[in-house]
């Protein structure tokens, strides 16, 4: 009996590691939304006061998605399988990136009083769109991963590809396009910023592969 009821307290502490698949879920639905919100911004720019705030409440379930992870990780004494302590907290702490960055995005084009989105705006919104939904994916089928499997991971470093030679070839077109310097400047800070959150996509997909090959 006395044996029994270590056991019992034990299994008290011993976190479940669908407990993280969850968060890890949350916060990968809150990144999406992220993407979402600048997608559709982008499509209707008159809704960029209905985005600030839609952004703003994101960021913020996104930012308690992190916090329970860690209250999570000090509640119990031995971390998941696959995943130790820094494995855990990385990887949440840099999906929560994904929205931070999308809201500084949107911010900005707030504060700089930008009228209407450019082409190469929309393509970047799009392509972080679709590199967000794989990494979403992945997110939802992260307990039946195995080592070997990278197809995540290629189609989102596929897009970040795209995105970077996107990114290169606006910022030539900006710095040559004969406007003011503060309308470059403006701009530059919202293609930098969203060309970040596409890149912390590719982040995110790698570390949790490198999490499975380190484990297989």
């Amino acid at each position: 009996m006395a044996m029994e009821r270590i056991q019992k307290v034990m299994r008290a502490f011993m976190p479940k590691e669908e407990d993280f698949f969850v968060l890890f879920k949350e916060g990968a639905e809150h990144a999406a939304q992220a993407a979402d919100c600048l997608t559709d911004l982008v499509t209707n720019f008159k809704r960029l006061e209905l985005a600030v705030e839609n952004i703003a409440d994101i960021e913020h379930k996104a930012d308690e998605v992190v916090h329970n992870v860690l209250r999570r990780l000090n509640s119990t004494f031995v971390t998941p399988i696959l995943f130790d302590r820094e494995d855990l907290y990385r990887i949440a702490e840099r999906m929560d990136d994904i929205p931070d960055l999308v809201k500084g995005a949107i911010d900005r084009m707030s504060t700089f009083r930008i009228q209407e989105p450019t082409e190469a705006c929309i393509e970047q919104a799009e392509l972080l769109g679709r590199a967000m939904h794989i990494l979403e994916d992945m997110m939802n089928r992260l307990p039946a991963l195995h080592p070997g499997y990278g197809g995540y991971c290629a189609d989102i470093n596929t897009i970040e590809n795209e995105a970077d030679m996107l990114f290169k070839a606006t910022l030539g077109e900006l710095f040559n396009s004969g406007e003011d310097a503060t309308h470059i400047l403006k701009w530059k800070e919202i293609y930098e910023v969203i060309e970040e959150a596409i890149d912390t996509c590719e982040d995110v997909a790698n570390l949790v592969e490198a999490v499975i090959i380190k484990n297989a």
